[in-house]
């Protein structure tokens, strides 16, 4: 028995020495902490990276938004307002290969954010027997980049692109046309000087008239690129106007400049019978239009005022009013058709050396069409660099546009699905609490 007691002190162990047990095997305590360290980081990495998503927060404000509509009054539904195509465009656009679009779009998630306090809001509203319905403007897109075993970069980059490609398409379905068609790229110099000045003419009234309507919209707007605005475009082409193009209309028409003079006497004949048959048909509508005021009985409609005496009486027959405008209108017609081939049959005789009254040379005619090509060259080189600068100038205006219209309100951001760091520490912690039972149970056994 006094044996037995003996043993049973010599198994206790002070504090001090416990302490000292396990200083002495911080070697083994240290390792086995390292080891599981490295293996709960390592554990906790690859489930994070199988696991982890990005996401943004995408707010929409278009007209119609707020009832759940686009801008054409289509419905808008956001589970299928990422489409297909545009997530095949945002692949192409970040290179990203191995993966189906049905892939990426299955990771892809929107999610409406919706204030606290409207769904009571539309619970009071129900049980008060009111009819209320909200659409949000706010989005979650969520892109799970981890079961696309995509990086962290490579899923925010993906995820930047098809928010882009989303806007692009909106753009092109529901805003206004972005590019000016270029006429100049014609070859305008095989053209008669008349028709270049028509080409000219009609390509600054395309111009005018797009920036036009954006100065109403936005007269403040200035491109980040050029540094200029709308109405700087209207000023050119309005210099365009007034200097070179009155230069090639007044001089082609005051020297009869063509190419082709011959031609120029067919169209301007061909005209010539276009309007005598139209004189003719006015001609006879005016005969009859003279008939039918001459020989009208109609009625007259008598207006009594109040207080006031007989001399005052109003007679009014609106109809025969009617009559005597249409006459003068056809008169006015037929005048016009007139002066139309009076100044045709003028030109050809011009033209045919008839008329006694022009008497232009042909020195002097090839000095004028050398003036007048040169003229053409300036405007047809001015309108092509105000052509480029104005396609820019809507381009920009555009991106502007859309950029207020659907916008990321941050960048996509991280989501971890764990902690690594604490699953770091939480396995340096096991491992640290396995040395040192390792530690104990050596130190027992020996």
């Amino acid at each position: 028995m006094e044996r037995d007691v003996n043993y049973m002190e010599e198994r206790e162990i002070s504090i001090k020495e416990l302490i000292q047990v396990v200083w002495n095997g911080k070697f083994i305590i240290a390792i086995a902490a390292g080891i599981m360290l490295i293996l709960a980081f390592a554990g906790g990495f690859i489930y994070d990276k199988s696991n982890s998503k990005v996401s943004t927060v995408v707010t929409l404000q278009w007209s119609g938004i707020t009832s759940g509509e686009y801008p054409n009054g289509t419905r808008f539904d956001y589970t299928t307002a990422v489409e297909p195509y545009l997530i095949t465009m945002a692949m192409e656009d970040q290179e990203v290969t191995g993966l189906t679009t049905n892939q990426v779009r299955g990771a892809i998630s929107m999610i409406p954010i919706m204030p606290d306090n409207m769904t009571s809001v539309i619970q009071t509203a129900l049980q008060n027997g009111d009819q209320i319905s909200y659409y949000p403007t706010d989005y979650k897109l969520v892109l799970d980049n981890g079961a696309l075993d995509l990086s962290v970069d490579e899923g925010r980059d993906l995820l930047n692109s098809i928010v882009e490609q989303f806007r692009i398409d909106f753009e092109r379905k529901y805003i206004q046309q972005s590019v000016i068609l270029d006429f100049t790229n014609a070859e305008i110099s095989e053209y008669d000087y008349a028709d270049i000045y028509s080409i000219l003419s009609t390509q600054i009234t395309l111009i005018d008239s797009a920036m036009s309507n954006r100065v109403e919209l936005d007269p403040g707007f200035v491109s980040p690129t050029l540094g200029i605005g709308f109405a700087d475009i209207l000023v050119r082409t309005s210099l365009v106007n007034q200097l070179e193009l009155t230069e090639i209309s007044s001089r082609t028409n005051t020297y009869l400049l063509s190419k082709d003079p011959e031609y120029l006497v067919t169209n301007y004949s061909y005209q010539i019978v276009v309007k005598q048959l139209e004189l003719d048909k006015a001609t006879l509508n005016v005969a009859d239009a003279q008939n039918m005021v001459d020989n009208y009985i109609g009625s007259v409609n008598t207006i009594l005022i109040p207080g006031m005496d007989a001399s005052q009486i109003l007679e009014i027959d609106a109809y025969y009013d009617v009559l005597l405008g249409n006459l003068v209108s056809l008169q006015k017609e037929v005048n016009e058709l007139d002066q139309d081939i009076e100044f045709y049959q003028l030109q050809i005789d011009r033209i045919e050396g008839n008329d006694p009254f022009f008497t232009i040379t042909p020195e002097k005619q090839a000095e004028e069409i050398a003036k007048v090509e040169t003229a053409i060259m300036s405007a047809d080189s001015t309108l092509k660099d105000v052509i480029s600068d104005t396609n820019t100038l809507l381009i920009e205006y555009n991106a502007f546009t859309t950029s207020n219209i659907i916008k990321p309100l941050m960048t996509p951001s991280y989501e971890s699905s764990v902690s690594v760091m604490l699953i770091s520490a939480i396995g340096f912690v096991i491992g640290a609490g396995i040395g040192t039972v390792v530690v104990l149970f050596k130190h027992d056994w020996e």
